[in-house]
This record gives structure tokens, sequence and C-alpha cells, in this order.
């Protein structure tokens, strides 16, 4: 068990870990562990916070961000460019998805790289910094409650693994994580911003899955990426009741 989460946090982050040899078992049963790899990313973000004594709102904003690309390794942000490429091109299924695979990146990536960029600079000086320890637990609990809801779209990948092996356990339990860590440290007040990224994540899914017959693992990073912002415009227009 403990070497499928190094495996998954080695996978998924930059975050220097033992080496771990790479199996499909031991990646499957590292899946499960998405949600607390979130926390870790969230717990590194969170301690940057503290620099807001000497250091002007905006600008820890970027640095925040810009430790959060370094510890991803860009990865789910590469899978949102890919998929705005690709899932906006209208063209046909076939054709999405080779835009999708392609590794350059199209005009329309671009423009939404850039304006992720900003939205999450911008809304992050504005909100409560608190809420910066959550951002990374919330998406990549959606990302295990999107893949669980959905098929596979292409007939192999490493995609598929990670899709093949979530189902409505993982799910729940995820989910239920992400809530009690929620009600612990914020209150119940801030459940609403998580089941407005809830919707929004089942709304998305089901769309991109008409497009294209399922997700894929750039579909979920981007379901990742867009779930951050909207739970940091979430905060930021209930930041007087929350």
């Amino acid at each position: 068990m403990m070497e499928g989460f190094i495996l998954l946090l080695s996978f998924f982050t930059r975050i220097p870990v033992p080496y771990v040899e790479y199996t499909e078992e031991k990646y499957k049963k590292g899946i499960k562990y998405l949600p607390i790899i979130g926390l870790i990313i969230g717990i590194i973000l969170f301690i940057f916070t503290f620099l807001e004594k000497f250091i002007h709102r905006p600008v820890l904003s970027l640095i925040i961000w810009i430790i959060y690309i370094w510890i991803t390794g860009a990865i789910h942000l590469d899978g949102f460019s890919d998929t705005i490429d690709g899932i906006f091109s209208n063209r046909d299924k076939e054709k999405m998805l080779e835009i999708m695979k392609d590794s350059r990146i199209g005009a329309f990536g671009v423009i939404g790289i850039i304006i992720l960029l900003i939205s999450n600079i911008t809304l992050t000086s504005y909100i409560d910094l608190k809420y910066i320890l959550l951002v990374p637990i919330l998406s990549r609990t959606l990302a295990i409650f999107s893949a669980s809801i959905s098929d596979y779209a292409r007939e192999s990948g490493m995609g598929k693994i990670f899709m093949d092996n979530i189902n409505k356990k993982e799910s729940s339990l995820a989910l239920v994580f992400l809530g009690i860590i929620t009600v612990v440290l914020f209150g119940v007040n801030a459940i609403l911003p998580i089941v407005i990224c809830i919707l929004v994540s089942l709304y998305l899914t089901r769309y991109i899955t008409k497009k294209i017959g399922g997700m894929t693992g750039d579909t979920i990073g981007f379901i990742i990426e867009i779930t951050q912002i909207i739970f940091l415009f979430s905060i930021y227009i209930l930041r007087s009741w929350i």
C-alpha cells in the first residue's frame, strides 16, 4: 500500500520521494490516495501563506501558484490545455481525441492557460488564504468523482488504468474525506462551495462524455484545474457568508 502511495506521489508531483519501481498493480493500489496527495500539496501551499506579513497579497498569490505549478510539474495544466484544444475544436469525436493526443499546444490551449493562471492569481488575492489548503484536496477528490461516473474514451492508455480502477466506493470515500476536512477545519458553511464544485464537475463530465464518449487523462486534468477556479470563485462570492 505504501509503495502505491509513493508511486502516485512521484507520478503526480515533483516532491522528492524514495524510488519505487513502477508496476501496474502498485499504480492501481495508489490511485485511491489521490486526495491525500492533494492534502500534501495543500499543506505546502498553505505554509507559504504565512509570508503574507512580509509580502503584498498579489505578489504572494503569484508565488503560491508558481509553487503549485512546480510541485505538480504542470501535468494537469497540460491536460487542461489539451482538453480546451480538443473539445472546443468543433470536430468529430476521433478528431477531438487526435488533437488532445497531439503534444503541440494550440491557440485555444494557450489562451485557456493564460486565463486560468490570471484567474487563480486574481481570486487568491481576494480570499482568505486559509482556503488554499483545501484547493488541491477538492480538485483531486473531484478527479476521482469524475472518473467514477464515466468510462474511458480511448481503447488504451495510462488514463484507462486510472479510470478502470475507480468505482463508487473510492469516490464516496474521497468525498467523505473531503467533507470531514472541510467541516473540521473551515466549518459547515464551507460545504456550499464544495457542493457547487461537485455539481460543476458532474455537468462537465457529462458534457465531455457526450462529446468524446467518455473521459481521458487529459479531461481529468481539466476537471482538476477548472474546479479549482470554481472553488476560488465560489469562496470569493460567498466570502461574507463563510
